[in-house]
């Protein structure tokens, strides 16, 4: 004869459901907020590439205006804009294109050149230039300037 024998109920040991919907959360939190770290540097990194490329444009007309004739300084260089076709001489034809080509559409670049009568800080004899680089960027608009003097040392 057998023996009834009774069995006792085995313990399964596992996640039950409500542990495994709060692991999920945690971990989807967890994702979404890596995921919103990616973004922001995705954003930062972009940023930084148009600032980079503001200040070589700026540099590329200094370097342009450097290497003229300080005389002829003002005259080719003062008031060119390049959101106004009519005010961009010859020698800045490239570097106006090159603004439009490397930061977008929307970005312009302006020169102004000031002498002594213009700006008391200014020597006699030397300019002053200032360079503006300006683009859009996430609804705003952002301007690099840069300023540096010249002078003929000669005279």
């Amino acid at each position: 004869m057998r023996s009834k024998s009774r069995r006792q109920p085995i313990a399964i040991q596992g996640f039950t459901l409500v542990e495994l919907m709060i692991a999920l959360v945690i971990l989807a939190v967890g994702i979404l907020g890596v995921g919103q770290i990616f973004a922001v540097s995705g954003r930062n990194a972009a940023m930084g590439r148009a600032e980079t490329t503001a200040v070589s444009l700026a540099r590329e007309i200094q370097e342009k205006i450097m290497s003229e004739s300080v005389d002829q300084v003002p005259m080719v260089f003062d008031g060119v804009d390049t959101t106004e076709p009519s005010t961009v001489t010859l020698p800045c034809e490239e570097w106006a294109a090159h603004i439009s080509e490397q930061l977008g559409p929307g970005a312009s670049g302006r020169l102004d050149v000031f002498d002594s009568d213009s700006d008391e800080e200014i020597l006699p004899g030397m300019f002053s230039v200032l360079v503006r680089i300006s683009w859009p960027s996430r609804g705003d608009t952002l301007t690099l300037p840069l300023r540096f003097a010249i002078t003929d040392i000669g005279h």
